[in-house]
């Protein structure tokens, strides 16, 4: 090998290992635990360092920095500030977090910045050098660009001027304002503040007054003896505890209790009270702040130097006011400008004043009973429409019917006044011929006599009728046992029924149930079922009858197995003139008012009919009569033999 190839070889390794140490360096540098010491001044909880912490945390997780290690101190500079008490704070950090474990420290405060920014230029302070953030800090710090070399942060903008604006737009009346905070430098920076704007912009229209206490107890004995004014206005900041117990008292306590000693408007710029109940502020929110904090320890975390991060003022505060307490400290609507965010307004809400709520309350509710009345009358104008359409519907079911009846009434009376003219004209023939055969005239004269009592039959219907709806059907009641009356009326309809086969079966309950009824005409509701029953059912069918106690009634169930009603037609088979098909007519003989008479009689009785039906597989009429009784009237039995086949043979009179 020559010289020259030795001198390319060996460069060649070298520049191999350079390279493979770099990549080992690198991959390192990233996987290694990167450690944050944030500082705050005060203690756990503090409602102003948790919003920072909770946006620094936030930042870098969604930017899914997860080696990055937070290491969070209390330093409680509201209960100790003084040189002991620091000196032995930093020999306990320096003894818990050695030199080389924390690669960034975070002051979130400006009274830890102050304690802890010359540790980074200590020598012998573990912290030496080390990269220090920082927020809260003024920006009118006269450190040297060397003493700046090692930070970098977020200046502090004074929000005093845009919370003062806020207060003259909404209290313009304001002469006195109690600034109320906690005895810490935070607490003195406001008053600093406000008093600052105050003598630039408002000396002798203003006056101040300082309340300033740890303990709430000490602010309200403080509040108490000053007189409530419209003219007054609170600006509150800091956190308060219980003078008792040392407890932190929440923000929402902190203002519910002041507003009981104090009826003036409260602001802040505190974001610990934005939605506590104060009237408004304007105020920064410490969420923005930790996540540039966070954005500046991921560019430290990746090798950025820490002197060339610029630091920022904090940004432009926001003004806000709270809805409800527009209304409840009476402050004017239109004085909340549009860059103003409104807090705890529902989408639906109007920031207007409160008469012209009431206005527009007032116009809902007309427009409400406007609409309710335009809704009533169209239901109205489609409900008469429709009973309009029902009537005319009616009308015209009616005409039809009416006419159904006139042809069946005209074949009803035309058929038997037909038969009789014609046996009249046989037995005038008869007589001519000189024919005088007994009982050949005997049976036409029973043809003559059958047919009519068909005719008395339709004209008892048609004059019952016409009564019942005049209200002119009255009713002859006397006690009786209605199951006497209901079995002989029975007994007397088997020879009908068997000239077609049919089986007649009679059951009841009790042998004896009394009863006020008007015998005749139960008679004829009896018959006209059982005739009906007769008519439409086949032969080799039955027919039963059966009586029973139901509560304070007696029911009388008249049941067949024959041709049956569709349910459609049930709900008409009580109607006038009604007939349930043609091919009852045609088959057998009916007017159709014999069913209508039927229930009007029933209900004559304050009783009530009800029908079950099934095509082809027969009908059952039930009978509901109330088992009342007339006073001082002797008990009935029934009619007698002769009145009942005089009944029988005039309801039966169209079965054939």
């Amino acid at each position: 090998m020559t010289k020259f190839k030795k001198i390319i070889y060996i460069l060649t390794v070298i520049l191999m290992t350079q390279m493979f140490i770099s990549k080992i360096h690198a991959k390192s540098t990233k996987d290694a635990s990167f450690n944050v010491l944030v500082l705050n001044s005060y203690h756990q909880g503090h409602y102003w360092e948790s919003n920072i912490t909770m946006g620094l945390k936030n930042y870098i997780s969604n930017n899914n920095e997860s080696n990055i290690n937070f290491k969070v101190e209390y330093l409680d500079f509201r209960v100790n500030h003084n040189k002991e008490y620091i000196k032995s704070l930093k020999d306990m950090l320096s003894k818990k977090y050695p030199k080389g474990s924390i690669d960034v420290i975070y002051t979130v405060n400006d009274e830890a910045y102050e304690v802890f920014k010359n540790e980074v230029k200590n020598i012998n302070s573990n912290f030496y050098k080390l990269p220090l953030l920082f927020s809260g800090v003024d920006n009118n710090l006269e450190e040297t660009s060397k003493e700046k070399e090692n930070m970098a942060g977020i200046y502090h903008r004074d929000d005093t001027l845009d919370l003062m604006i806020l207060m003259k737009d909404l209290t313009p009346k304001a002469r006195y304002i109690n600034i109320i905070t906690e005895e810490s430098g935070y607490g003195y920076s406001i008053y600093k503040e406000v008093s600052r704007i105050v003598d630039r912009y408002l000396k002798d229209q203003v006056k101040i007054r300082h309340i300033k206490s740890n303990y709430l107890e000490d602010i309200t004995k403080e509040l108490s003896e000053i007189k409530n004014s419209e003219d007054t206005i609170n600006v509150i900041g800091g956190e308060f505890q219980n003078e008792n117990s040392g407890k932190y008292i929440t923000p929402i306590e902190v203002i519910s209790t002041i507003k009981n000693y104090s009826s003036a408007p409260i602001y802040s710029n505190d974001q610990t009270y934005m939605n506590a109940g104060i009237l408004g502020g304007s105020m920064d929110i410490g969420q923005e702040q930790g996540s540039i904090i966070g954005e500046m320890i991921i560019k430290l975390k990746s090798g950025e130097k820490i002197e060339n991060i610029k630091s920022v003022p904090e940004p432009k505060v926001k003004s806000y006011v709270d809805y409800n307490s527009i209304y409840e400290y009476n402050i004017n609507p239109f004085s909340v400008i549009k860059d103003v965010v409104v807090l705890n307004k529902e989408p639906f809400e109007l920031l207007i004043p409160t008469w012209m709520k009431g206005v527009l309350i007032f116009l809902k509710i007309i427009s409400i009973i406007i609409i309710i009345g335009i809704i009533i009358t169209f239901i109205r104008f489609r409900n008469d429409k429709l009973k309009r359409i029902e009537i005319q519907k009616r009308a015209k079911e009616r005409e039809k019917l009416k006419s159904d009846f006139i042809v069946n009434l005209s074949h009803e009376l035309r058929t038997p006044i037909n038969i009789i003219l014609g046996t009249t004209k046989v037995l005038e023939k008869s007589l001519e011929k000189g024919n005088l055969d007994k009982d050949y005239i005997l049976s036409k004269l029973e043809n003559v006599d059958k047919n009519a009592y068909r005719l008395l039959k339709i004209s008892n219907n048609i004059i019952d009728m016409t009564k019942a709806e005049s209200g002119m059907l009255k009713l002859n009641l006397e006690n009786c046992n209605i199951v006497c009356v209901v079995e002989d009326i029975f007994e007397s309809s088997i020879d009908f029924a068997r000239r077609k086969n049919i089986d007649m079966v009679f059951d009841t309950e009790c042998e004896e149930v009394k009863v006020a009824i008007d015998i005749f005409q139960i008679q004829r509701v009896i018959l006209n079922l059982l005739s009906n029953a007769i008519k439409f059912t086949p032969e080799n069918g039955v027919i039963s009858v059966y009586i029973y106690k139901e509560k304070e009634n007696v029911v009388i169930e008249v049941k067949d197995n024959g041709v049956g009603i569709s349910k459609e037609k049930v709900d008409y088979i009580f109607h006038r003139f009604y007939q349930v098909d043609n091919l009852y007519t045609r088959h057998n003989e009916g007017s159709g008012i014999g069913l209508c008479i039927v229930k009007e009689i029933i209900d004559i009785h304050d009783g009530k009919i009800q029908i079950e039906s099934e095509i082809n597989k027969g009908s059952t009429f039930k009978i509901c009569l109330p088992r009342h009784l007339k006073v001082n009237e002797m008990q009935n039995e029934g009619s007698s033999i002769k009145d009942i086949n005089k009944i029988v043979d005039l309801e039966m009179s169209d079965v054939y």
